[in-house]
């Protein structure tokens, strides 16, 4: 075996590229339940359209346009379930390792090449958004569809097809990934100076395209759709603030830097916080400056050249920049690909024969180890938080039973009863729960009121983060009243603290309801409402 053995490099980079999907489908496969932030999205999914895609999003969420219709389509398809809302992301995951296979080739060979391969395969992030509600494996995908033809040209600049391609792609890329403008504004800078050089206006041309096609996106873009959901950034660069450079003291801008470059931003294929990633940084210093003296800068620009974008991004507070792995998914290609050839260079710097292959095979022995080793984990806790399994748990217990011999509505979905001044932070899980494990799934429609009687009561639900004695919900209950009897009042408690926790739990208030008045006297046909208004009508 040898490094730059062709058979041996294509056997051992596929082998690669096999286990990176296959970690990929078993994270999806363990079906986690939904976990907060996939919540915070997936809540937009339940009664919303297409077109609502243009508005704000519920719980301050900002996503790009076609990935919100993809989700969507993906839900009304096959249904609203935690399998269904990561469906797309799987995708993107999937497509990205075979993508980065690809992309790779395109700069570099050999031990490298394999190297960078195992990198991306393995590595903890790529694999856990690729099975989570949320756009970060679409930010990875994306960036590789627009390397590919950058880096491709690069690579053989004789004609101009690569650059039409890449501007027919940036519109799409675009709709599907905000810091796409990054990578895309990275390849504009990457590319400049080579498409001007060549000196073939056929080439020119094509690249202007592209930089109309990447400012006018960006722009029409925004005006669709990320202007409306703007609204949310203060609140979240309060939330971002340790992810944006401190600009007024330059000895505690050079600590951030340091901090962010050796933090979880490159923990590929593992690290972390506080420099735990300070190996991977080397490498892709040195992958960096071998593409330079080999006479790759222009592709090593392409690479850098989003970090920079998103960082000039980040001082205008627009974008968090490093503080978090799934932010900077749309780098995570250019990390693994300097790492590996980082790591390939340090290899071949060993002088001998024996001990180098040896030590290429720990490499990539490690590599497997890294990848494979987060499923034990997985097996043994196939949720991220204990309080996402005990909120499913009981939503499958819950729902059903509720929905046996009765007619139910949620006072909060139904009738839009919130508390004043509440984030309803955890609503978004308990809604979700809601929609996947209720027999009535997304369907809106009021109780069949010709059906309640006392053998088939109305139960009307009220969430913890709504207090019972609401001013609307005490004047909802006393409307109620006027035609219904309160036959009960229950309260069901769920403990939601994970194992060695302080106790805690919710609290959910069940109203029973029957007619006072006799029920229609049989073969009368029963009318079903089909519009939450018949309920909400009854509200002062």
């Amino acid at each position: 075996m040898e490094g730059d053995d062709p058979r041996w490099v294509g056997r051992v980079t596929w082998g690669f590229v096999v286990l990176g999907v296959a970690l990929r489908a078993f994270r999806f496969a363990q079906n986690y339940p939904l976990w907060g932030d996939e919540a915070f999205l997936a809540v937009n999914f339940i009664d919303r359209s297409y077109r609502d895609a243009f508005r704000h999003l519920e719980y301050g969420q900002v996503c790009p346009l076609f990935f919100l219709w993809a989700e969507q389509a993906a839900v009304d398809l096959l249904g609203f379930r935690e399998w269904t809302l990561r469906l797309f992301p799987l995708l993107c995951g999937i497509g990205s390792v075979l993508l980065f296979r690809s992309v790779a080739a395109t700069v570099t060979r050999g031990r490298a090449l394999v190297l960078a391969v195992g990198i991306f395969a393995a590595s903890v992030h790529p694999i856990r958004h690729a099975a989570e509600v949320k756009p970060y494996a679409t930010d990875a995908f994306i960036a590789l569809a627009l390397l590919w033809p950058a880096l491709g040209w690069l690579r053989d600049r004789r004609g101009s097809g690569r650059l039409w391609l890449l501007t027919a792609l940036t519109p799409i890329a675009l709709g599907f990934s905000h810091p796409a403008a990054f990578v895309a504004g990275g390849i504009v800078l990457g590319l400049a100076w080579p498409a001007w050089r060549s000196g073939r206006w056929s080439v020119r041309l094509a690249f202007g395209a592209f930089v109309l096609a990447t400012g006018a996106s960006f722009l029409v873009l925004y005006a669709l759709t990320t202007e409306s959901q703007a609204a949310v950034l203060p609140g979240l660069r309060a939330y971002w603030s340790a992810s944006f450079p401190p600009r007024d003291d330059p000895v505690r801008l050079l600590r951030w830097l340091a901090w962010v470059h050796t933090g979880t931003m490159f923990a590929y294929p593992g690290g972390g916080q506080n420099g735990a990633s300070t190996a991977t940084s080397l490498a892709c210093a040195v992958g960096a400056v071998v593409l330079y003296r080999k006479g790759r800068r222009s592709a090593a620009a392409v690479a850098l050249s989003p970090f920079a974008m998103a960082l000039v991004a980040a001082a205008w507070r627009r974008y968090p920049y490093g503080g978090e792995a799934r932010q900077m998914q749309f780098v995570a290609p250019s990390i693994c690909l300097l790492a590996g050839i980082g790591l390939a260079a340090a290899l071949e710097a060993i002088p001998t024969v024996r001990p180098r292959r040896l030590a290429t095979v720990a490499a990539i022995a490690l590599l497997v180890v890294a990848g494979l080793a987060p499923v034990r984990d997985d097996l043994r806790h196939p949720y991220r938080f204990a309080y996402d399994r005990r909120a499913r748990e009981f939503a499958r217990r819950f729902w059903p039973e509720q929905s046996r011999d009765a007619d139910w509505i949620c006072l909060y979905r139904d009738l839009d009863l919130r508390e004043p001044g509440c984030l309803h932070l955890r609503t978004a899980t308990y809604l979700c729960n809601q929609v996947i494990y209720s027999p009535r799934g997304r369907d809106r429609p009021g109780p069949w009121w010709t059906r309640i009687d006392d053998r088939h009561p109305l139960r009307a639900i009220l969430y913890h983060e709504t207090r019972p004695d609401n001013p609307r919900v005490v004047a909802w209950l006393a409307a109620m009243r006027a035609g219904f009897a309160l036959r009960d009042t229950r309260r069901v408690v769920v403990p939601v603290a994970g194992p060695g926790e302080p106790p805690k739990y919710e609290n959910i208030i069940i109203f029973e309801f029957v007619p006072k008045a006799r029920p229609p006297a049989p073969g009368r046909p029963a009318e079903r409402s089909d519009r939450p208004v018949d309920m909400a009508r009854v509200l002062p």
